[in-house]
């Protein structure tokens, strides 16, 4: 048969601790795994943040009050000799006050019946542990970074391991169905030359292929998905980067089972009165794996500068949940990058809604965003998260939320700008209120209508950016 059929042809394969074969790129993928995995554990092992600092921090400020003070003063041999518990202590209750609300006139007073020069041992001593509690907030800052590199490096191998459990053998999917399938494509004088079987999680079946045209004619890939649903008693549908269709070439095809729901989505937004720019970005993104995704950023402020910050958080977000990375560590991984930045004081919010296409599961992640709203029928939900954007604090502040939808159902997000527009008394009764006015099936005109009746209640002179995203869910007829 040739091509990916080879393993079909008694090749050599490695049996798994569960006493299953292992295909040869399984067993490649999870080499790479555990190596990876390894250097995980590595990254988990270093030291852990400190919040005081220790025993060798206050050394260091002891030395720098010997240095700079009692070695001009004729009463060190005595201080540091037989006064020597007497020094150490004093200068660990002034260490102490330094690190908490600083050190009083009332401490200072009581060090000088031991030591002449206490008011130059304090201002040393409150010096010395801010140098040291600069030092060890740096060191934290980097402590941080490697926890975030650690923990990327551990999603990677959890990745490979999914995609090497994901593969299957082409026997498995051949019982029955290989025949029907590859003489149905020669009925199109379409022959299969190469198949390869991808299970993602429990239910989804993904089938990789490789075609070509036995004579001059062009079979779509839409036939060749109806052929292959057929055979395989699945519905099935091209993948998004699937080839458009087969030809006298050989050609890898890629198909994916076909969602029961489709999600349309609307856009609307308006820039601050006086910016030219706004601040907020938005993104809808088609995963192959039956999920869309729905976001917003509100960068600080409004202008060229807010939108570049929250544009770079979107661009992130999209690399990460393209690759593979769960949502969480996605959004952790953004607020640690936001935190190395050069630039002080760099803050975006984020609102991200991944809804699944094959049982409308709504997953909401929010970090800093505005409330976002679920219409059920006449019924509709506020959901609110108090967090603050990404950027602020070193552990990512976000909260995940997971609501079921059904068919009808339309997510409606949006910043800040639209939302706190509305008078501060009852304002989610006012806002929900709004929503039902604007209600329609159109998703872009229900976005539409929102901004619209905000951008009146502000008398045409917005006073923030203003971004408001709809998705409707549908089921498929």
């Amino acid at each position: 048969m040739g091509g990916w059929l080879e393993v079909l042809s008694g090749q050599r394969m490695k049996v798994s601790a569960q006493g299953t074969f292992l295909l040869p790129e399984q067993e490649q993928l999870n080499k790479y795994a555990d190596a990876f995995y390894g250097l995980a554990r590595l990254f988990q092992e270093m030291p852990c943040q400190k919040e005081y600092m220790g025993d060798e921090g206050l050394r260091e400020v002891f030395r720098e009050v010997q240095e700079a003070v009692c070695r001009r003063c004729g009463r060190e041999e005595q201080c540091w000799g037989n006064a020597y518990f007497e020094s150490c202590r004093m200068l660990y209750e002034m260490a102490a006050a330094a690190q908490e609300e600083g050190i009083s006139g009332r401490m200072v007073r009581e060090a000088s019946g031991q030591c002449g020069r206490a008011d130059l041992v304090a201002e040393t001593v409150t010096a010395g542990c801010a140098r040291v509690r600069r030092e060890l907030l740096w060191k934290n800052r980097m402590l941080e970074l490697r926890t975030a590199v650690g923990e990327q490096i551990y999603q990677t191998a959890e990745l490979m391991k999914r995609t090497a459990e994901g593969f299957e053998e082409v026997t498995e999917f051949q019982k029955g169905y290989w025949k029907t399938l590859r003489r149905n494509l020669g009925y199109l004088h379409v022959k299969l030359e190469g198949l390869r079987v991808f299970r993602c999680g429990n239910e989804r079946t993904e089938i990789f292929m490789t075609l070509r045209a036995e004579k001059n004619v062009c079979v779509s890939a839409g036939t060749v998905a109806e052929i292959l649903s057929e055979s395989c008693r699945t519905p099935m549908s091209p993948a998004r980067d699937c080839q458009a269709a087969v030809l006298r070439e050989s050609r890898n095809f890629h198909f994916v089972p076909d969602t029961r729901y489709q999600l349309l989505c609307g856009i609307s937004n308006m820039t601050r009165a006086g910016e030219l720019v706004s601040g907020d970005n938005f993104a809808f993104l088609q995963k192959e794996t039956g999920q869309v995704v729905m976001s917003l950023a509100d960068g600080m402020g409004s202008g060229v500068k807010a939108c570049k910050e929250s544009g770079k958080v979107l661009d992130l977000l999209e690399l990460f949940l393209e690759a593979g990375f769960p949502q969480e560590t996605a959004v952790r991984m953004i607020n640690s990058c936001m935190l190395l930045q050069e630039q002080s004081q760099v803050f975006s919010t984020i609102d991200l809604c991944m809804v699944d296409l094959y049982h409308a599961d709504c997953d909401m992640i929010k970090s800093g965003a505005a409330p976002s709203f679920l219409k059920h029928g006449e019924e509709i939900e506020m959901i609110r998260a108090e967090t603050f954007p990404s950027g602020v604090l070193w552990q990512s502040d976000y909260e995940s939320l997971h609501r079921q939808l059904a068919s009808g159902d339309v997510i409606i997000m949006m910043t800040d700008g639209v939302f706190e527009a509305l008078p501060e008394e009852q304002r989610e009764e006012q806002m929900k209120e709004l929503i039902r006015k604007a209600s329609c099936p159109n998703a872009k005109e229900f976005a539409r209508g929102i901004i619209e009746r905000v951008y009146l209640m502000q008398k045409l002179a917005p006073q923030d950016d203003m971004t408001v995203l709809v998705g409707s869910i549908l089921e498929k007829s």
